[in-house]
């Protein structure tokens, strides 16, 4: 007979509801793909390179990163501004990477997290209990935020 107190591995605590919620459940793919992006960030910082620029870009994901436990968070005009000039553009990848540049790779993964942590937050909004949690503001500029550190990365400096 089973104990309606014993744990159900397949469920995990989630802050943002307070309740327990399947583990694969998109929230968590989405807040895992945000901790790896801000894990290569760091990395990047670690190189030494730009560093003023590459932690603005750390401070702005972290920002929105905290967006959904915090509402009232949002980004200073200054880097709302700059997000709001970051269209995509096609930069030749295969050239930076030949180079062997490690922050400009360390940047290339933290925006591919960025990518897909994004893919996961719509997928997350989707959810009738995380609907209202999630601002359009949060999807907007963490697209935005993707391609300022993609630019970054390859050189094509917009700070």
């Amino acid at each position: 007979m089973e104990n309606d107190h014993e744990e159900k591995p397949e469920l995990a605590y989630c802050e943002i509801t307070d309740e327990e919620i399947p583990r694969d459940h998109p929230y968590f793919l989405y807040d895992s793909e945000m901790k790896l992006a801000e894990a290569e960030m760091g990395l990047s910082i670690g190189e030494g390179v730009r560093l003023q620029a590459t932690r603005e870009l750390l401070d702005m994901l972290d920002t929105l990163y905290n967006m959904i436990k915090d509402p009232e968070a949002g980004l200073p005009d200054n880097q709302r501004k700059a997000l709001n000039h970051a269209d995509d553009v096609w930069l030749d990848l295969k050239e930076k990477m030949s180079q062997g540049d490690k922050r400009a790779a360390h940047l290339l993964s933290s925006h591919a997290h960025i990518t897909l942590a994004l893919g996961h937050l719509i997928a997350v909004r989707r959810d009738e209990k995380f609907r209202e949690l999630i601002p359009d503001y949060l999807i907007k500029y963490l697209g935005k935020l993707s391609t300022f550190v993609y630019r970054e990365a390859i050189g094509h400096v917009m700070l």
